[in-house]
């Protein structure tokens, strides 16, 4: 995908990651494009919240792995201080156990460190348009985290009982939208993110409320908004 970088106002990007040739790597390939400006590169957390308050960046791209914190939990930090920044992780290593939760921290995007310059320039504008990335090669992880390696079956264990506390704002919408008939493309067009984002959280909402199909899913969303007094019950007939 293009993107029409001279109608962008020029976007501050952090990046933190302590492995040097990584960092300045990345500082070179994201310098050359024009409507980026690299505020500074943080070796570790502490590095990273001084930049941020002293540089506050549009962009973090940040590395799941710190020499003094863990980079899903420095996210916390980052957002009490500048809630609106997005943030990207960055891991090198196998990404399963990883993603679920820096997305549920909030986290806007998820790249490979093996991921292209295209790819990386691509995601941090997807980003900054609101909109969510993930490297191309994390469909193999993507299905284990939703799925698991036993199907459905761990899907079927320990939920919330209350629909409200399972899917998340962006999940509902996707549902709202898949109950009305929409597929993958529309959907996409709809809210503006991409196809495989679309996909991750269907998976994902197929994972929360137990179901192995997005009928299911749909029957399950549509008469649980009609009832919401009885989620629980009906979430349960759906799922034996």
């Amino acid at each position: 995908m293009s993107f029409d970088n001279e109608k962008l106002e020029k976007l501050k990007v952090l990046v933190v990651d302590d492995h040097t040739l990584f960092a300045e790597g990345t500082v070179a390939l994201l310098s050359s494009v024009t409507n980026l400006e690299i505020v500074g590169i943080a070796n570790n957390g502490n590095q990273c919240i001084t930049l941020l308050k002293s540089k506050p960046p549009d962009i973090i791209l940040l590395d799941i792995s710190l020499p003094d914190c863990s980079g899903i939990n420095l996210i916390d930090d980052i957002k009490s201080i500048h809630p609106e920044v997005k943030i990207i992780m960055l891991t090198g290593l196998n990404p399963q156990g990883y993603l679920t939760k820096s997305l549920q921290k909030g986290a806007h995007g998820f790249l490979l460190k093996e991921c292209n310059k295209k790819e990386m320039i691509e995601a941090v504008f997807y980003v900054a348009q609101g909109k969510e990335y993930f490297s191309k090669g994390l469909a193999p992880f993507l299905k284990l985290a939703f799925v698991g390696n036993n199907g459905d079956k761990q899907a079927l264990t320990s939920k919330p009982t209350d629909i409200s506390e399972q899917l998340t704002g962006r999940q509902e919408e996707i549902m709202d939208l898949i109950a009305k008939g929409l597929n993958n493309q529309e959907i996409s067009s709809t809210l503006g993110i991409t196809i495989r984002t679309v996909k991750f959280h269907t998976g994902n909402i197929l994972f929360k409320l137990g179901v192995k199909s997005r009928s299911k899913a749909v029957a399950a969303w549509t008469m649980v908004s009609k009832n919401q007094d009885e989620s629980a019950e009906i979430l349960k007939n759906f799922r034996n």
